[in-house]
């Protein structure tokens, strides 16, 4: 398995891949996930095997104080779930996220996501708060929270 950056070449395959993973109302259109993946503040790690995407993780580090680094979204082909790739590409991501001045992660995650929840957990998130409605009408999110170094 290799890592690596973002190249404006992978949207599509990132977009199809974010198709599989997510039911339609938790999706992003390949308009917000190029717009999710190309901004300046983007880091965005691509798991690849044999030339063929397996997984990404983009995170934006937000300015402020402290500096946060959100998690927009990590996608694992079914493939390669439970094979330690989604924790490979957060060890990443915390990473890029630390060279470039943040003091914490967060991320939303649905609550009747519980697989999610678990994973995140088992990494060293824990939990801040609810947010109401955050995917829509009757689906909050939980936001999550790692502090780094």
């Amino acid at each position: 398995m290799k890592l690596r950056a973002y190249l404006p070449s992978d949207l599509d395959a990132m977009v199809a891949l974010d198709d599989v993973c997510f039911e339609a109302e938790f999706r992003f259109s390949r308009s917000s996930m190029r717009r999710f993946a190309e901004v300046q503040k983007a880091r965005v790690v691509i798991a690849e095997e044999d030339g063929e995407i397996a997984g990404f993780c983009i995170v934006h580090v937000e300015r402020g104080v402290p500096r946060v680094g959100y998690v927009v979204t990590l996608d694992v082909a079914l493939a390669f779930r439970r094979r330690g790739l989604a924790s490979l590409m957060m060890a990443e991501v915390e990473r890029l996220a630390g060279e470039a001045g943040c003091e914490l992660l967060g991320l939303h995650v649905w609550t009747d996501n519980a697989a999610a929840v678990r994973f995140y957990e088992r990494i060293g998130f824990a939990y801040s708060r609810t947010e109401a409605a955050f995917y829509g009408e009757g689906r909050d999110a939980l936001v999550l929270v790692k502090m780094l170094g």
